[in-house]
């Protein structure tokens, strides 16, 4: 027989379940990308079976739009594209399949962003005229809503990028442009289609300042109106299967970054309508294009997107989708390619079998480990707003805020201003240190992010941050002495100390500099055994950059790779 204590606990598993499950419905499944296709009417059925819906990419915004859409009178160049979507989209809502995206996306090579469209009234003007066509589209051929994807022209999304010249203008004045553009095509699309459901790709808010300026028009006008469909942030974070705690925070970490708009609406809305919205990518083994991913058995693979997916169930509120090159929404049979000219997909691994990953669609296995589902129940309370996004940070081991000192010069190239040791000095907001260029003190930044991630290029808002330093520091503060694991995770070289002892030192990088996700795939790279003592310990970073990505990741847990409730990150 059990004992009284287990039965106990399994009914508190229980309870939490069914808690859970009334609260938030099992989140519905999208697939990028589709276009339409007789197969989608003929087979409806049997894709609502793994399903429940698309992101029907019709390309650029610009060029896209005219090809398949139109503007104002002018008639599309595809002339037959709206009507297969059309039947498209009603035999799958029939079928059940009801979240459908219209979809575009800003490229890699267009005209936008820079100062000539971003302070262009006529360019605004031509936006508008665009979007409201694709809001007009969305609605009438029955879509969900529509997708926008911004991820490709990043680079010009810094201000600090040679493209602009700032002859007669402003950094500010490309920041207020972004958003005032932003405000302005959301404003179209919402005209034309009240209810649309807004997704956003890659989607990250806190990310380069054009980029995060012109998502926040969108977030503002939507806010305003209280648009019902919500705005959702389509992460590709979870591309790469992480450790189960960093994907279980992953369903939150830009929810709990919205507490640091400063408008209190938009904060309000997003609380109430507006959504996390993870990625998984089935085939990332053969298409990922890194050379260090792990090469493994198709059924190990399927192993871990099976574990993936279970966990992101368990947490995610509405929409979980996943990315993949080759088609996976279909089996492929020389009948079916015949027919409907859908092409074998090229898997380049013998055992791959595409029926596996239908497989881990149709068995939605629920969450139950006892771990990971007292985490579920922390992102509970953080919804239920009985956690600050702090506190959130805490139940998944690592700070929510630091101490920063920076920047610094990178002391590999120039030591004489890099601060050695100031990571160690006392926390003086008042004290003046010689930076890199100028002269910085401490201040302190929210960083809120339960991944345990911390970009320094976020902190120094992608501004001239290659050959780079700073310092960080929390105060652990624990309940009892604890046997740890340290999870750290750098780019490009680290230091990390409790109180005054180094407890890591990978301040030495290659010359090309050092990669962040380890084998193209792990948020941390090391485990490293450390002892926190009861009371508080002074947790001290040296982050350095050599050149791009600059960011550090940091968990500290027990043995088996789980946080301390006890234990509570502060700036104090």
């Amino acid at each position: 027989m059990l004992k009284r204590n287990t039965w106990r606990t399994i009914c508190g598993w229980l309870c939490a379940v069914i808690s859970f499950s009334s609260a938030h419905p099992s989140p519905k499944m999208l697939c990028y990308s589709a276009r339409p296709n007789a197969y989608f009417n003929d087979h409806a059925q049997q894709i609502a079976k793994i399903y429940d819906g698309f992101y029907f990419t019709i390309g650029s915004w610009d060029t896209g739009v005219r090809h398949f859409i139109g503007i104002n009178d002018s008639l599309p160049e595809d002339n037959q594209w709206q009507k297969l979507a059309r039947e498209n989209i009603a035999a799958l809502k029939e079928a059940g399949v009801t979240e459908n995206f219209l979809t575009v996306h800003f490229g890699s090579n267009d005209a936008w962003p820079s100062a000539e469209t971003l302070l262009s009234e006529d360019y605004t003007a031509k936006m508008i005229a665009h979007f409201s066509a694709i809001g007009n589209a969305a609605k009438n051929l029955g879509f969900r809503g529509v997708c926008i994807d911004t991820e490709y022209p990043y680079p010009r999304y810094e201000v600090n990028h040679e493209i602009y010249t700032y002859d007669n203008y402003t950094a500010e004045d490309l920041i207020n442009a972004a958003q005032i553009q932003g405000k302005a095509i959301m404003t179209a699309i919402l005209d034309q289609f009240p209810e649309a459901v807004i997704m956003n790709l890659p989607g990250v808010l806190r990310t380069r300042s054009i980029e995060r300026t012109f998502l926040l028009g969108f977030l503002d006008v939507m806010a305003e109106r209280q648009a019902p469909g919500g705005f959702h942030l389509g992460t590709e974070y979870t591309y790469c299967m992480h450790d189960p705690v960093t994907v279980l925070a992953t369903s939150r970490f830009e929810d709990t970054g919205i507490e640091l708009l400063p408008d209190e609406k938009s904060v309000a809305y997003w609380r109430k309508t507006c959504t996390i919205a993870p990625g998984v990518w089935p085939l990332h083994l053969v298409e990922t294009g890194g050379k260090n991913y792990p090469i493994q058995a198709w059924q190990d693979e399927i192993k871990e997107l099976q574990q993936e997916m279970m966990i992101l169930r368990a947490a995610t509120k509405r929409y979980i989708w996943s990315y993949s090159g080759n088609p996976v929404w279909y089996l492929h049979t020389d009948k079916l390619e015949k027919k409907y000219g859908l092409k074998k997909p090229n898997l380049k691994q013998a055992d791959i079998d595409i029926n596996d990953w239908h497989s881990v669609l149709k068995n939605k296995i629920s969450l139950t480990d006892p771990g990971l589902l007292r985490l579920r129940e922390k992102i509970e309370q953080f919804d239920r707003g009985e956690l600050s996004a702090e506190q959130l940070c805490d139940a998944f081991g690592t700070p929510g805020r630091w101490w920063v000192l920076g920047m610094f010069t990178n002391p590999h190239l120039q030591p004489e201003f890099a601060a050695s040791g100031s990571n160690l000095s006392a926390i003086d907001l008042k004290m003046p240190h010689f930076g890199r260029g100028n002269v910085v003190r401490w201040f302190a930044f929210d960083n809120l992010d339960p991944r345990g991630v911390t970009s320094l290029r976020c902190i120094f808002d992608w501004f001239h941050t290659d050959s780079a330093s700073a310092q960080l520091v929390s105060f652990i503060h624990s309940e009892a002495d604890h046997e740890a694991l340290l999870h750290i995770g750098w780019d490009d070289g680290i230091i990390v100390c409790l109180d005054d002892e180094i407890v890591f030192d990978e301040r030495d990088y290659p010359k090309r500099g050092k990669g962040m996700l380890f084998r193209d795939r792990y948020q941390f790279e090391k485990q490293v055994p450390i002892s926190i003592k009861k009371g508080r310990t002074r947790l001290s970073v040296v982050s350095l950059n050599s050149h791009g990505n600059w960011v550090l990741s940091l968990r500290i847990t027990d043995k088996s790779d789980l946080p301390f409730p006890d234990i509570r990150f502060r700036l104090n």
